[in-house]
């Protein structure tokens, strides 16, 4: 038997079990009368919890809760074929069976991983103040444009600038709502886009049935079942779609997708909070 593998499950699920006592010590919290946003002592608790590892919530905290419904998402499974390597390499590179990493003469690669995840790397970052930061959308938009790629329904969601670059985050929208599995990263320096990462949804259909979700307030003691969330600070909290991508990744092709609390750190990390009744249909 491992036991540090078992140590490390009883470990989390004591966490969870934790937070889950946390949340439901409070006299019907879940009740519709009930609005834990104006609970000054449980938004104090709260803050305090998250305090044991040193993380500080840097943001206005969102009261709504919704009612939202689950999606039923089918992604695109990216063919590599001689049309997509001319796109990014260029048409001397030919496409090989089972082979799924190409580059070119110029140093460039492309990468299909998991048969969903298109990465394309041009060049090493060269490290330094981005000045002009409307120069960014301008060169997404020449990117998009130059390497015909399908951007319906795509918007921008997330915008990191630090001395190393920056990294602009286009995600699919559904009826205002991102999801956050149908992503475009740019990543960009003083001479533009040096890498590009994309995954694509191209169908969305809505299941019978909604969730109705918790509060980020009550989610967000969640984070403590994260063991490399510490000393960090929440500059945004967002909710947003999301599907869970575990190892069994490469096989999926069609997902459900759930309304879910996005944490975003100050360093540019995020993490995704499942609303607590998540079978909860309504």
């Amino acid at each position: 038997m491992d036991w540090n593998k078992t140590s490390s499950i009883l470990i989390t699920a004591f966490i969870i079990l934790n937070i889950f006592l946390f949340i439901s010590s409070y006299n019907d919290i879940s009740s519709e009368e009930y609005d834990v946003t104006s609970d000054a002592e449980f938004i104090q608790n709260m803050e305090n919890v998250l305090m044991e590892r040193d993380i500080v919530i840097d943001c206005e905290l969102p009261k709504e809760t919704y009612l939202l419904p689950v999606l039923d998402t089918e992604y695109e499974i990216i063919q590599i074929n001689q049309e997509l390597l001319t796109r990014f390499l260029g048409s001397e590179v030919e496409p090989v069976e089972d082979v799924t990493v190409y580059s070119n003469g110029n140093g460039e690669v492309l990468e299909i991983i998991d048969g969903k995840k298109l990465q394309y790397t041009i060049r090493e970052n060269i490290a330094g103040i981005i000045e002009d930061e409307d120069k960014l959308t301008e060169e997404i938009d020449r990117f998009i444009e130059e390497k015909r790629i399908d951007a319906q329904g795509y918007s921008e969601t997330c915008r990191k600038i630090s001395e190393y670059g920056s990294l602009v985050i286009y995600t699919k929208k559904y009826n205002a709502f991102s999801i956050d599995n149908a992503y475009m990263y740019f990543y960009m320096d003083n001479d533009g886009i040096y890498k590009f990462e994309m995954q694509n949804i191209v169908s969305i259909k809505e299941i019978a049935g909604k969730i109705r979700t918790f509060s980020a307030a009550e989610a967000l003691p969640r984070l403590l079942s994260f063991e490399d969330v510490k000393n960090k600070k929440i500059t945004e909290i967002n909710m947003t779609y999301y599907s869970i991508e575990d190892e069994n990744w490469q096989f999926v092709y069609r997902i459900n997708s759930y309304p879910v609390w996005k944490v975003i750190f100050s360093d540019g990390t995020q993490k995704h909070l499942p609303t607590i009744n998540i079978y909860n249909m309504e």
